[in-house]
């Protein structure tokens, strides 16, 4: 209709051509109410439409009135149609009932055969369809039928229109989601960029937030992650985290694959401030010693454990930068404890008033962002602050006005709770008689980059307790390896699922997962493991 009014604005214009002079320094007026009208047209007759599930307390009445064979309205038939997947505490959906879906068959078939389906009572069956509770729903032999259903159904709700509106082209252009492979080519396309909203599908074809659709549109995108080599992941990872933010209901799973695959990049120890900060957010702090630590919900230890020294680092540089005091850096000091970060299990900054109340941007951007990381130091002199560290069993505490040795406690029998909100100097942090060893920052060493002077002293102290630096790579070399069976056990022990080995007779060693869990498939595919084609659950490694 609307082609049809530009031809006709079109011919009028040049109809009237002819009376316009050669001397007219503008073309006469476009025609704005003619605009107005084509506009309003599609409006009214083109624009896909949103359409609004019907209400549970009528879908609810509908199908208590089909379940004790009662005659139906057309609308009530309708309300069954798109309650085909409810359940309720007493009994559980149509679609799990195959004598009562033999009845919904049949209805549907009839108003296929003699052209009375109605597009409402097609957007009805693609509620059912989407919004069936399952992680693998094609294993239920009605849900396949009803996809039957809907597919046809299409097919007769399109052949009626009189021209081909836009609702219909946006449908025709994802008839994927009809098929076996459904959400495969659109968590591809989400993970090129090629598309970014779904919301205008979403509406149309009635595609609820919950829907096993979408599980598994992100299950796909969150498999191609593994697949990127270092280099296009670090040029992905903000397009990947704009995903989540688009798609906050996974957000959680695409953080987890996301760090997950940092962890296994040769630049994992360079800090990833996006991952950092966005992991930061939804999850709270990851330092171990939190009770409240949810990281291990998503991520594995080794993964909370590289954020952790992500953290470290980035407290260390802080401290001995931004909060010196009144004095220098003391970049002896720095170098000498960022060679331990990687095994930092915690860290805490305590300021002092000076720098707990300094306006300065530097400041109250570090407190913002630290906010719930910091405690307060009382009892000594404004300029001064100290920094927590955990290293294995033990707190070790420094602090940036010069003078101050290194208290060493054990972590278990401190005279402080590190997590307080605020710290007492003498009462709390500098308790020698409570140490295990008291360390002085003398000699200096030659240049603040040589392990010499009072950094060697500190080294043999630290490897008396069992303390010593180790690189990535020395780190994973002392642990002994642990069999292939075992990590793959060990990954999945609160995850339902199966396993196939075949490696003996020349086959591949396979895991079935019975439900769509996004941190288990990121787990298997950190593993090595690879999807089946046209198994989404199923997932093998020679």
């Amino acid at each position: 209709m609307t082609s049809s009014i530009v031809r006709l604005s079109a011919a009028i214009s040049h109809s009237l051509s002819a009376h316009r002079t050669a001397l007219a320094p503008e073309p006469l007026e476009r025609f704005p109410r003619l605009a107005a009208a084509g506009g309003d047209l599609y409006e009214r007759f083109e624009r896909a439409e949103k359409a609004l599930p019907p209400p549970e307390e009528k879908r609810r009445a509908a199908i208590s009135k089909f379940r004790n064979v009662l005659p139906l309205n057309a609308s009530e038939w309708r309300l069954v149609f798109a309650g085909l997947s409810d359940k309720s505490e007493r009994v559980g959906p149509i679609l799990d009932d195959d004598q009562l879906y033999a009845r919904v068959h049949e209805e549907v078939h009839q108003r296929i055969e003699k052209r009375r389906l109605s597009r409402r009572d097609w957007l009805a069956l693609c509620f059912s369809y989407f919004g069936y509770d399952a992680a693998t729903p094609a294993q239920n032999a009605n849900w396949c039928l009803l996809r039957e259903d809907v597919q046809l159904g299409f097919e007769c709700v399109r052949d009626q229109q009189k021209r081909e509106k836009e609702w219909v082209q946006i449908v025709q252009q994802h008839q994927e989601l009809f098929s076996e492979q459904a959400g495969a080519r659109l968590g591809d396309q989400m993970f090129k960029g090629e598309i970014s909203d779904l919301s205008a599908l979403q509406t149309i074809a009635q595609i609820p937030d919950s829907s096993w659709l979408w599980r598994r549109i992100f299950t796909v995108l969150i498999s191609r992650i593994f697949m990127l080599d270092d280099a296009e992941f670090s040029l992905r990872l903000a397009d990947l985290i704009d995903i989540g933010r688009q798609h906050p209901r996974y957000m959680n799973d695409i953080l987890s694959a996301c760090l997950s695959r940092y962890h296994l990049a040769a630049y994992r120890e360079k800090p990833s401030s996006l991952l950092k900060q966005r992991a930061l957010d939804n999850w709270g702090s990851p330092q171990i010693r939190s009770r409240q630590n949810s990281w291990l919900q998503y991520v594995d230890k080794d993964v909370c454990a590289m954020v952790v020294a992500w953290f470290a680092k980035e407290d260390l540089e802080h401290f001995f930068n931004l909060l010196k005091g009144d004095s220098e850096v003391d970049q002896s000091r720095l170098y000498y404890w960022l060679r331990f970060a990687n095994q930092m299990s915690y860290t805490r900054i305590v300021m002092g008033s000076d720098a707990w109340n300094d306006r300065g941007q530097d400041f109250v951007h570090f407190r913002e962002k630290n906010k719930g990381r910091l405690s307060k130091l009382v009892g000594g002199p404004g300029h001064n602050n100290a920094v927590v560290m955990q290293i294995g069993d033990y707190f070790f505490v420094e602090f940036s006005g010069t003078g101050n040795a290194c208290f060493v406690y054990k972590a278990d029998d401190s005279p402080f709770n590190p997590d307080k909100f605020q710290l007492e100097l003498a009462k709390e942090l500098k308790q020698r008689h409570r140490t295990i060893e008291w360390m002085i920052h003398s000699p200096a060493p030659g240049r603040p980059d040589r392990i010499e002077g009072w950094l060697s002293k500190f080294d043999d102290k630290l490897g008396k307790l069992g303390i010593r630096v180790q690189t990535q790579a020395g780190a994973s070399g002392a642990t002994k390896p642990i069999a292939f069976e075992d990590q793959v056990r060990d990954a999945l022990k609160s995850v339902k699922h199966k396993v196939y080995d075949q490696r003996g007779r020349g086959g591949a060693f396979q895991v079935q997962l019975d439900d769509n869990d996004l941190a288990a498939v990121a787990t298997l595919q950190r593993l090595g493991f690879k999807p089946v084609n046209h198994q989404p659950l199923r997932f093998w490694r020679q």
